[in-house]
């Protein structure tokens, strides 16, 4: 790791000067690693290491401060059969074992219609070819009270073609969300027309990205008031180029990424007049590749200016700092974000940033492949520390292949939960559910009182969340209107999953930050004090992995009676602040309003 002197100085130039020499080192240092790698890498897909569930036996918490005990708790109830939501996500034909086949799908809640309760948008796949647009992505609306009615028939909301995720915002400032489709092939930018209907405007709009895309998402890159897209490309992959993998059985299996190149990742500019300017190369996003699967795009360094972190599958991470000048540098290795402690480019799945440690910055926490730790990166000015096992995200861990991740309070107590959304990717010698070899349990993770470390809590919990299935995203918000947060889940050959937030106890708020324009306000900053405590969040509802949750923030507060402070700082470097807010309340605030 890097000295504390080594991160004093913010500014890239001046850190990039000051640290040269061991920049070379640290490269070197990677070369010799990759070069290890390929010299043991061979047709055999990921690897198949063993596991166990016994690996780890978190202590059972008696309490957590003002909601629930884990102990003989309900946390969660599936009622997906009750809420009319009967999606069922199509991946191909895995006796082919196409590769694009293990990645998605993905989906968004959002309130297309503008009637105050969250709809549901499904990312479909279906066969990779021509054929794929026989099974097309679905829309379903909340009625108002939890209950969805399918209305992709008549919407334009039936993306066809071989969907893998999706991004939610409102980029041309008409107070509507619009939605951005990732594909295998050309993306689909969905324009929604503020009538209950989208329109496909991807070629008018200058969206042309026609690669293996996997997520995107919006941002004000330049702060000039318009929101940009970052999209990740995965690797360069066709029918034709396919490879033939085997796993240590010797039968067929689907290969690693590092079989195929990887792909350089998108960049467009809003215009402001509803079109976009592909910038890939002009802002030195181009400048290098990787097998780009989640992307998080926050102001990392804290200097006003947002970022983008790039989680890449067994690829070094990239970090592409902000120059204030329409450009970036990736400074990854530097800041030492792009490997584990152990030199290691992880198969990084899905990304969330939080401020874990309520020191002020966001953290990073980003999933893993099974055997590996996931990847926990405390902030330290913009420059990063691997605190992955310090902090517990090691042995309970190993066994699972995890991809979405949804952080946010479960029991409204003011700490933060972690759901994990897991699904391997290879054959399991030993399945965890008979005929289904590549399902795994989900986890539901929280951090225990004493020790201060997190753990797995799900065995304490059973079925919904232990169940095993093929998991890909993870989608949060109050769909039901309730103040809690409650979760979907997209599975990968299966059907989608309502679990319903069963907490009692503990008060909360629910803030809905607005643009002027009335389009979530994205990346703006909160930061609230009740009970003696400070939250940080962010208008940020594409962390994760190929999803787009509930834009509002939600804040567990315990046994505060009062939110003693609120300030919102907007992306501009505006700041509003107010006092003494009721709680078990959703408030609503707009740019340049009183409200």
């Amino acid at each position: 790791m890097y000295s504390s002197s080594a991160r004093i100085d913010l500014r890239h130039n001046n850190r990039r000067r000051a640290l040269a020499g061991r920049t070379v080192t640290v490269g070197l240092a990677v070369v010799a690693i990759v070069v290890v790698g390929l010299v043991v890498a061979d047709k055999v897909g990921f690897p198949l290491a063993g596991y166990g569930i016994g690996a780890s036996n978190p202590t059972k918490r008696q309490g957590n401060g003002g909601g629930d005990s884990i102990a003989g708790e309900r946390v969660f109830r599936d009622v997906t059969a009750d809420s009319g939501v009967d999606f069922v996500h199509v991946h191909g034909d895995e006796t082919r074992y196409y590769f694009p086949e293990l990645t998605g799908p993905g989906g968004a809640f959002v309130d297309y219609d503008n009637d105050g309760d969250l709809d549901l948008f499904l990312v479909q796949s279906g066969q990779i070819g021509a054929e794929s647009n026989v099974h097309r992505s679905q829309l379903f609306r909340n009625d108002g009270s939890g209950n969805f009615e399918n209305v992709t028939v008549g919407s334009g909301a039936d993306v066809g073609g071989y969907g893998i995720g999706c991004a939610a915002a409102d980029y041309d400032g008409d107070g509507d969300v619009d939605l951005y489709v990732t594909r295998l092939g050309t993306d689909v930018l969905l324009r929604n027309n503020g009538d209950g209907s989208f329109t496909n405007v991807s070629r008018e709009a200058g969206i042309v990205n026609d690669a293996f895309s996997a997520s995107a998402s919006f941002f004000d890159f330049d702060r000039d008031g318009v929101l940009d897209i970052f999209v990740t490309n995965y690797v360069v992959w066709s029918v034709q180029t396919e490879s033939r993998c085997y796993g240590t059985s010797g039968g067929r299996e689907y290969c690693a990424p590092r079989e195929y190149p990887p792909s350089v990742d998108k960049l467009y500019r809003g215009i402001g007049d509803g079109t976009f300017e592909d910038v890939t190369d002009a802002s030195g996003i181009g400048s290098a590749r990787g097998n780009g699967l989640a992307v998080l795009c926050t102001d990392l360094n804290d200097d006003g200016w947002v970022d983008v972190y790039v989680a890449n599958d067994q690829t070094p991470a990239h970090y592409w700092v902000n120059q204030e000048d329409g450009t970036f540098i990736e400074d990854a290795a530097v800041s030492g974000c792009a490997f584990s402690r152990d030199g290691i480019a992880i198969a990084g799945m899905g990304i969330a940033a939080e401020d874990f440690d309520a020191d002020g910055d966001y953290d990073l926490l980003v999933t893993n492949i099974r055997d590996q730790a996931h990847l926990c990166l405390r902030n330290e000015g913009g420059a990063f520390a691997d605190v992955s096992h310090e902090w517990g995200f090691g042995g309970w861990a190993l066994p699972f292949t995890a991809f979405g991740i949804g952080v946010f309070d479960q029991n409204h107590d003011g700490e933060l939960e972690v759901f994990i959304a897991n699904g391997a990717v290879m054959r399991l010698a030993e399945p965890f559910r008979v005929g289904s070899p590549y399902a795994m349990p989900n986890q539901f993770i929280r951090r225990d009182e004493k020790t201060g470390r997190y753990e797995d809590v799900s065995h304490e919990l059973g079925l919904p969340v232990s169940d095993a299935c093929i998991s890909r995203g993870v989608i949060l918000g109050d769909y039901d209107e309730d103040g809690d947060v409650d979760v979907v889940v997209t599975n990968n050959r299966g059907p989608v999953r309502f679990l319903r937030n069963e907490t009692t106890g503990g008060h909360w708020t629910t803030l809905e930050i607005l643009f002027a324009t009335n389009g979530p306000a994205i990346n703006a900053r909160v930061e609230l004090s009740a009970g003696g405590e400070t939250h940080r969040r962010e208008v940020r509802p594409g962390q994760g992995y190929l999803t787009s949750s509930d834009s509002r923030i939600h804040v567990g507060l315990g046994e505060a009676e009062v939110i003693n402070k609120l300030t919102i700082r907007w992306p501009d470097g505006t700041v509003g602040e107010w006092r003494d807010l009721p709680v078990n309340e959703r408030l609503r605030y707009v740019q340049g309003s009183a409200q």
